[in-house]
């Protein structure tokens, strides 16, 4: 299941909540809120995991920063492959 998938099954269950049925356009904007919302949780994860890798390899600051560069390169396929979703 993609991130598209995943924040329309979010924004109906929002919907379900609320008890309403908005029109498609609302709810098309609530998807998409939804869906950055997923996707910056997962950039600022990443950043944090950069963080943590980058304190605890102290004695070892080439590896450190072959892992920080490896997440990196991974967040920017991941935000590429997401753009192209939408």
């Amino acid at each position: 299941m993609d991130l598209k998938d995943r924040a329309e099954i979010t924004a109906r269950a929002v919907c379900e909540v609320l008890h309403t049925e908005p029109p498609e356009n609302v709810r098309s904007q609530v998807t998409e809120i939804i869906e950055d919302a997923m996707l910056n949780a997962v950039l600022d994860d990443g950043e944090r995991c950069t963080k943590l890798i980058m304190d605890h390899c102290g004695a070892d600051r080439d590896l450190a920063h072959k892992i920080a560069e490896d997440i990196r390169r991974a967040q920017t396929a991941l935000i590429t492959n997401l753009s192209s979703m939408r």
